[in-house]
């Protein structure tokens, strides 16, 4: 009988070990997973309704793609000098002026967001050709601001008048630097 209780009392023990040892931390472990649940759920609806979002601007970004497009050939992000000559030569070419000069020069100020190409021209030609030189200015796709003129009459050609034109004006560009 004797040998009956200490089996007994050692497969008691044996049971009590095996709980403390093996089972007790597993139950410590899902009760753990079991409260960080809710936290993963949060973290997961949070991350879902961050990819919509990113969603929603893309879709916005497509839609627009088009405003995007047209606002940077009007306010180009690089100073292109070159462009601004070409445009110029051609807008005098279809108004019958004569570009005598052209003067270009940058603005120093690098923090601002908006540069500016400081031109300064110098035409030829009568009065008819520099209004519509200045309505196709006008009409150009690239932002440009005259700011002053100035006419001189040089010499009279069978009756006719020709007039020396100095046109100073700012072209603009994005300062992707900033």
């Amino acid at each position: 009988m004797e040998n009956k209780n200490y089996l007994g009392t050692i497969l008691a023990g044996l049971a009590i070990i095996i709980f403390w040892v093996f089972i007790l931390p597993i139950w410590d472990r899902i009760s753990l997973l079991n409260e960080a649940i809710p936290e993963r759920e949060n973290m997961l609806s949070s991350t879902r309704e961050i990819l919509k979002k990113i969603d929603e601007l893309n879709t916005q970004y497509k839609e627009r793609s088009s405003d995007v497009a047209r606002i940077s050939s009007v306010v180009p992000n690089a100073k292109s000098s070159a462009e601004l000559v070409s445009t110029v030569e051609a807008i005098t070419q279809q108004t019958g002026l004569q570009l005598v000069e052209i003067i270009t020069s940058g603005s120093d100020d690098q923090q601002q967001e908006f540069q500016t190409i400081f031109i300064e021209l110098g035409l030829a030609g009568n009065y008819p050709s520099l209004t519509a030189f200045l309505e196709l200015l006008e009409k150009n796709l690239r932002i440009i601001d005259v700011s002053e003129i100035t006419i001189a009459q040089t010499s009279v050609l069978g009756g006719q008048a020709s007039l020396n034109f100095r046109v100073k004006a700012r072209a603009y560009y994005l300062n992707v630097n900033n």
